[in-house]
């Protein structure tokens, strides 16, 4: 019997099963998947904020400078400073300050209460008290109509008001004993906004209803007021502070430079002519090979050689000599050449220093040229 045919109609079966199961059971969703963020939203945590104000016709630009030139800030504008609040120089903090008591609308996040201690915008705006608060969160609720995404949770740094900025407070979140995670009070003609942290006002926490409508409610954008959203602070540029602070060391650089160049510049010119090519005389080569093994053992070796030459002529002429040692040879000797026999015992000691290798040396050299 072919079994085939079965065996066909049983895995076409299986299949068909599993077709109908998997499209019974299955499920089609869509889920989101956070992509890394790329170009300007890569470095600009209010890149997101920017373009729906754009979007909503709200004039707003993103800066990195508080440069006058750049920001030309007015009396109706609104400022919110990111990063680098310890950054901003006092002249720079005098002059936001003065900005926002004509009309002018800041926000910002203070931070720790020791940090804002030392802050020159913190010192000029006033308003904050110097009691260090801990860290906690509060939950905001908007009016979104989707109940799961009408509230989220600000966290960060709580801060305190001093009494003047109590009273002159307009909207207070937290509360007096553990400190508040949003403030906003009038100071001059002008507005001051503090938040535990700008969170809400960054790229990722736009996505939700909830912080969107915080953030438009802390902004009061409109279109007569201008929005600017420093990011970021830069240093000045690395030219303009080399030539005004680093003036010192491009002196001294300057200084080892025209000294070097002195220096290498007694090596520069003309080309000297090459020197004759001359033989040297046997004597010279003689007087530099003595002059050499002096040098490498103070003499000692040329003495032992002279000695040794010397006693070996003297015993060629008298072999009564090779039986002789010590006193006798060199009374021996002395009667032979008429030289005086201490100072033939002393031309046979090893001379002390150079004045008595010579005078070893010239004894020496009178035993052998005398027969």
């Amino acid at each position: 019997m072919n079994r085939a045919p079965v065996l066909v109609i049983v895995l076409a079966s299986v299949l068909a099963v599993g077709l109908i199961g998997f499209f019974t059971l299955f499920e089609r969703q869509e889920i989101t998947v956070p992509a890394e963020a790329k170009g300007e939203a890569k470095y600009n945590r209010f890149f997101a904020l920017e373009r729906t104000l754009a979007k909503l016709d709200i004039p707003v630009s993103s800066v990195a400078t508080l440069s006058p030139s750049r920001v030309p800030l007015g009396e109706n504008d609104t400022l919110v400073l990111g990063d680098g609040l310890e950054r901003i120089g006092v002249d720079d903090a005098q002059r936001i300050a003065d900005w926002v008591n004509a009309g002018g609308h800041l926000v910002l996040a203070p931070g720790p209460a020791d940090d804002a201690a030392h802050t020159p915008l913190l010192e000029a705006l006033g308003g904050l008290s110097s009691k260090r608060m801990e860290e906690g969160c509060d939950r905001l609720s908007t009016d979104v109509p989707d109940k799961s995404e009408a509230s989220f949770v600000l966290c960060g740094p709580r801060f305190l008001l001093d009494d003047e900025a109590a009273e002159n407070a307009d909207l207070l979140i937290g509360g007096h004993q553990r400190g508040y995670s949003f403030a906003r009070y009038y100071a001059g003609d002008g507005e001051v906004s503090l938040l535990s942290d700008l969170a809400p006002l960054s790229n990722r926490e736009l996505g939700h209803a909830a912080q969107q409508r915080f953030a438009l409610r802390v902004l009061a954008p409109s279109e007569e007021r201008h929005v600017w959203l420093l990011y970021a602070l830069d240093g000045p540029s690395f030219w303009l502070a080399l030539f005004t602070r680093g003036w010192p060391g491009l002196l001294a650089l300057t200084v080892l430079l025209l000294a070097w160049m002195a220096m290498r510049s007694a090596r520069l010119g003309p080309l000297m002519p090459a020197p004759p090519l001359q033989r040297r005389a046997l004597l010279e080569h003689v007087q530099a090979a003595g002059e050499f093994l002096y040098r490498r053992d103070a003499g000692l070796g040329l003495h032992a050689l002279a000695c040794r030459a010397a006693l070996a002529r003297a015993r060629r002429q008298d072999p009564s000599c090779a039986e002789l040692e010590g006193e006798a040879l060199y009374e021996r000797l002395a009667d032979r050449h008429g030289v005086d026999p201490a100072q033939l015992a002393r031309a046979f000691q090893i001379p002390a220093n150079a004045n008595a290798f010579r005078e070893s040396i010239t004894t020496l050299a009178r035993l052998r040229s005398r027969p």
